[in-house]
């Protein structure tokens, strides 16, 4: 909660406070959910946090590229002893701050979907972005079935969200936008019969987030 109020909602305000649509869809919800986005920058989940309400936001695990995570967890021996001390403080910063856990994008999810349980159980939403890449061309990516396996195995509502504005002014080079130009948009609650396959899932919710 101090990591959000003392350094990611000032960033928040500073790089554009966005305009937030949908809010009405989460009325009465406290979780826990699998929140699914699109996934533009780093900073996504910044703004993801900021759209959600306290009683979500608080209370959040955001899953990251596995392999990504690991490396700056266990930089290789190759690199200057400057750069993996940095390497290891962004890890930390992220796993303490940010609830990050890693969710590998090709294989081996059991351990990080034991997690993902752990997590639900304990009252925590969890936010997954499942393009598992940034947007090269602010378009929707394929979602990975991974997300769809996460999906059916937490067993819980699923919220989609999409962040737009943002992949502009990025590709515009510029650092910072005008309040309101990026937009977050928040859609109803889906649901999911446990007999559906990942990849149907995966596929729907891709749809469900472009439509937004």
């Amino acid at each position: 909660m101090a990591a959000y109020y003392l350094l990611i909602r000032p960033a928040m305000m500073l790089l554009g406070w966005p305009r937030i649509e949908g809010r009405e869809n989460l009325q009465r919800v406290k979780g826990p959910l699998l929140v699914v986005c699109n996934h533009i920058d780093d900073v996504d989940v910044g703004f993801v946090q900021t759209a959600l309400p306290p009683r979500l936001r608080h209370w959040l695990a955001t899953a990251a590229g596995g392999e990504a995570l690991e490396a700056l967890r266990t930089p290789p021996a190759g690199l200057g002893f400057f750069r993996r001390v940095w390497n290891r403080l962004e890890w930390t910063a992220g796993v303490a701050l940010l609830n990050l856990f890693p969710l590998p994008r090709e294989a081996a999810f059991l351990k990080s979907f034991a997690y993902a349980g752990e997590c639900v159980d304990r009252g925590y939403s969890v936010l997954v972005f499942p393009e598992g890449h940034h947007t090269k061309d602010g378009k929707l990516r394929s979602f990975r079935a991974g997300a769809g396996l996460l999906a059916k195995r937490l067993a819980v509502p699923v919220l989609p969200m999409r962040i737009d504005g943002l992949f502009e002014i990025k590709s515009a080079g510029k650092r910072f936008a005008a309040p309101g130009k990026i937009c977050i948009r928040i859609g109803p609650l889906l649901y999911f019969d446990p007999r559906t396959a990942p990849q149907d899932i995966a596929s729907q919710l891709q749809q469900k987030v472009a439509q937004l």
